[in-house]
């Protein structure tokens, strides 16, 4: 069984938050250092997809089912 398997939903959801966060700061740190505008345009864009899986999953985690685990 992997670990992965083992992880309770919260700490699930805890995990991919960070993710989400690291890879916001991957794509606006490229983003920032591509010559090309349509480059930078595309990292922007993918950084924007970023935060709104990290607002998703802030909503999940705000729920109140989630506060009894």
């Amino acid at each position: 069984m992997s670990e992965i398997s083992k992880l309770r939903p919260v700490d699930a959801i805890r995990l991919a938050l960070e993710e989400e966060k690291k890879a916001y700061q991957f794509y606006t740190a490229v983003a920032e250092t591509a010559e090309y505008a349509s480059t930078r345009e595309m990292f922007l864009f993918l950084a924007e997809q970023e935060l709104k899986h990290q607002r998703r999953l802030e909503e999940e985690l705000s729920k109140d089912f989630y506060s009894e685990m």
